[in-house]
């Protein structure tokens, strides 16, 4: 299956899960609209502005990876630790785990986001 950036559905999403500001969105599979016998229920590519964020929540019936594709951040695991984040890192949240993850002051912070049962 391949999706094209030309088909994918853009969004700007503000506050996203109580987090704060904007950030501009392409999602190859939207939230809820996955195939049919997929067990993919979210893919898209995120740039959280300067200073926005993804609020704290927990993933209760879902997992969720993060790549890193460019800029800097701050990424809250589970256990409350606070990590630096930048290009290539990968992240990955577990059933019945939290995370949270917020982009620099200096710039925008772009990511692929994967949520999978």
């Amino acid at each position: 299956m391949l999706f094209k950036e030309a088909e994918q559905k853009p969004m700007v999403r503000r506050e996203i899960l109580g987090g704060s500001g904007e950030a501009q969105c392409l999602y190859a599979i939207p939230k809820g609209e996955g195939p049919a016998g997929s067990r993919f229920k979210m893919v898209g590519k995120m740039t959280l502005d300067a200073g926005a964020s993804i609020g704290l929540h927990t993933h209760e019936a879902d997992e969720e990876v993060y790549v890193i594709l460019s800029g800097k951040g701050a990424y809250t695991d589970d256990d409350g630790s606070r990590h630096e984040v930048g290009p290539s890192d990968i992240t990955l949240t577990m059933r019945g785990q939290r995370h949270r993850l917020e982009a620099s002051q200096e710039g925008p912070l772009t990511l692929l986001a994967v949520i999978a049962e």
